[in-house]
């Protein structure tokens, strides 16, 4: 009976973190339909989102240190309750970065972007793919396709380069236009910067089912 307490409330946790990676991937998504419509109520939404994250976050993180202090959990559960803290934690830190790219949309609101969006949208639906590759391995507590999570960050890697050189290129042409490939580069770098913390979810779920240690790059 002990026992199966503690599984619900494992299972419980669990749940609490696929909603944080839902968060996280709705985030994305919607900071870059916010960005090419240059829509204010979609900023606000990602914004509550993010609130919701920070206080989920929290709640996932002080149920799984009781868990740990009160429990005695053996070595499996206390692999999986240091993954889910450190999985909730970059979730919530996903949605950090997506409100940060809100930031540009409200900067650009009411004047044109300096380049139609392209390879930029195309980096936050690869983001989308990979959280569905780590929500998938962590629902059904297995572990996740390393080869496809790996293939995926290397292609937002690529798109960020076309990104950055394009942009550069925009610079040197008119130093006028250096503000705004500035902003749009921002949203470049996030968009890199979550594809790299969704690869590392990747191997921290790896951790968590195998009990070994993996780089995703």
């Amino acid at each position: 009976m002990v026992r199966e307490a503690f599984d619900r409330k494992l299972a419980s946790i669990r749940e609490d973190v696929l909603k944080m990676g839902s968060y996280a991937k709705d985030c994305v998504l919607l900071s870059m339909q916010s960005l090419k419509e240059q829509n204010l109520e979609l900023v606000e939404k990602i914004c509550k989102i993010e609130e919701e994250s920070d206080l989920l976050n929290f709640n996932v993180e002080e149920r799984c240190l009781k868990l740990a202090a009160l429990q005695q959990p053996v070595a499996r559960d206390m692999r999986f309750i240091a993954t889910m803290i450190n999985i909730s934690g970059n979730f919530e830190r996903i949605c950090d970065l997506a409100v940060k790219i809100t930031e540009i949309t409200r900067k650009t609101i009411g004047r044109p972007l300096l380049k139609p969006l392209i390879d930029i949208p195309r980096m936050a639906e690869t983001v989308g793919e990979m959280l569905d590759i780590d929500l998938e391995a962590i629902a059904q507590q297995r572990s996740v396709a390393a080869e496809e999570l790996a293939k995926r960050d290397d292609f937002i890697d690529s798109l960020y380069q076309q990104v950055y050189n394009e942009l550069l290129t925009f610079m040197m042409k008119d130093p006028r236009s250096i503000d705004d490939a500035t902003d749009l580069l921002f949203v470049a770098i996030y968009l890199e910067r979550i594809g790299d913390i969704v690869a590392k979810t990747g191997a921290r779920v790896i951790y968590m089912v195998e009990g070994k240690r993996v780089w995703i790059k």
